[in-house]
């Protein structure tokens, strides 16, 4: 069965400095390899943040370095015409610069906060009252967030203080990382999980969150260009605990329900 994609949870780049597989001298790197790459693996639609392993900054200037970032990826969404939807960075030191980014994104006709990566730009929570001011301004204008995990009582904190915004944890992980994203589900009704990054390699890690959480909360992502692309993908489709309509709904019903494509 050929099935629809939406890949939730990937890294695209314009140039090398903003390419985050760490095996370089092993694969193309270009412009057009990604939609080349979605394509052949039968990808229609992608989304994500642009983020970085070369560039850096200090605590006074991460916020130029996010907003390159993220003038980036509106290149990107013209650039590859309809195929790419982009998801922005906002910061918790910077909150009038933040919600400005929501206002430019939201006049974009974007809706997708993140993947944000805490750790690269100089903070640790989610849950912190700047980031509540942010996170609820976005909520008002519709968005959805995309979270690189913190800690679990962090994580547990955000959900509970938004209870309107859809909320998408990446990285299932293994023991207690991913026991607590499945508690996390259960408990809010606004949070999904994605199963970019870790986990799924485990035999039945999948299936578990479908029968736990309930398929219409799990998304597909695979973390590109960081992880392999494929694997991802035949990692749901060949995954024979997983019915036909599981595998419908993980690969890109869910993911148009929250983004209201």
């Amino acid at each position: 069965m050929d099935f629809e994609i939406i890949d939730f949870h990937t890294h695209p780049y314009k140039d090398v400095s903003d390419f985050t597989c760490i095996h370089r001298s092993a694969v193309p790197i270009s412009i057009d390899e990604t939609p080349r790459l979605m394509s052949e693996n039968g990808i229609s639609l992608f989304c994500g943040s642009i983020v970085s392993h070369d560039k850096t900054s200090t605590k006074e200037t991460d916020f130029e370095l996010l907003k390159s970032l993220n003038d980036t990826a509106l290149y990107l969404k013209d650039y590859y015409k309809g195929r790419y939807i982009p998801g922005f960075h906002v910061h918790p030191n910077f909150v009038e610069e933040s919600i400005k980014e929501i206002d430019r994104f939201h006049a974009n006709g974007v809706n997708l906060v993140g993947e944000l990566v805490p750790w690269r730009v100089h903070y640790n929570s989610y849950a912190c009252e700047n980031m509540k001011t942010i996170l609820d301004y976005a909520s008002e204008k519709g968005m959805i967030l995309s979270i690189h995990p913190t800690t679990p009582d962090d994580m547990d904190k955000l959900c509970e203080n938004h209870p309107n915004l859809i909320i998408v944890g990446a990285h299932p992980g293994e023991g207690e990382q991913y026991n607590r994203h499945v508690a996390r589900a259960k408990k809010y009704d606004n949070y999904y999980v994605d199963i970019s990054g870790s986990g799924i390699h485990r035999y039945g890690a999948t299936k578990r969150l479908v029968n736990e959480i309930g398929v219409e909360k799990v998304i597909f992502g695979s973390d590109y260009a960081i992880s392999n692309l494929q694997m991802y993908v035949d990692g749901v489709k060949n995954d024979h605990l997983l019915t036909e309509k599981e595998k419908r709904f993980i690969f890109s019903e869910n993911a148009k329900r929250i983004l209201n494509i």
